[in-house]
């Protein structure tokens, strides 16, 4: 993963919806992985649970909320991917919650 520090400010920089749509691609990439069956890096995990750590200050509550559950889901498909988990059904998950993100910051 890239210089930590100055990752996190880059995206501090940015307004609360650019940070959600950041996510959301992050989240766009993760279901392309599952799609087909292939294993995104490990950083994309990691990046994706900082980004949801790193916007909830900048966000209103239901977005808070919002991003508690997909760091939530991204612990559990990083845990669960190649074993329980269905690619197909973290495919779905993560479009789901990527396209709700971007509807909750209104870049759709």
């Amino acid at each position: 993963m890239r210089d930590l520090p100055s990752l996190k400010h880059r995206y501090e920089s940015d307004s609360p919806a650019i940070q959600l749509g950041g996510l959301a691609s992050n989240l766009t990439r993760i279901a392309w992985h599952a799609q087909r069956n292939g294993r995104p890096a490990a950083s994309l995990f990691r990046e994706s649970k900082y980004f949801t750590e790193w916007a909830a200050p900048h966000c209103a509550p239901e977005q808070q909320a919002l991003l508690a559950q997909v760091q939530l889901a991204l612990a559990l498909w990083e845990q669960g991917w190649g074993g329980v988990l269905d690619p197909a059904q973290i495919a779905q998950e993560a479009q789901d919650d990527s396209a709700r993100l971007l509807s909750s910051a209104g870049l759709v």
